[in-house]
């Protein structure tokens, strides 16, 4: 499925945020987690992206942490 990459990365937040987001979740989909999506793909970015794209997955931010 194509996908616009540009309006994905708007929902995210951005670019940085949307690429963030993709790596953490291949990764832990590297690492056995379940996927959230059918899938004909076996490439966890692609899984990653579908997730995404249909909403089963979002950034969330860390709470700042305090620098003293």
């Amino acid at each position: 499925m194509p996908y616009n990459m540009e309006e994905l990365a708007k929902k995210a937040g951005g670019t940085f945020r949307f690429t963030t987001l993709l790596i953490r979740r291949a990764r832990e989909l590297a690492n056995n987690a379940p996927i959230l999506v059918d899938s004909d793909s076996n490439d966890p970015i692609e899984i990653a992206l579908e997730e995404f794209a249909s909403g089963k997955i979002s950034l969330v931010d860390d709470e700042p942490k305090k620098i003293e």
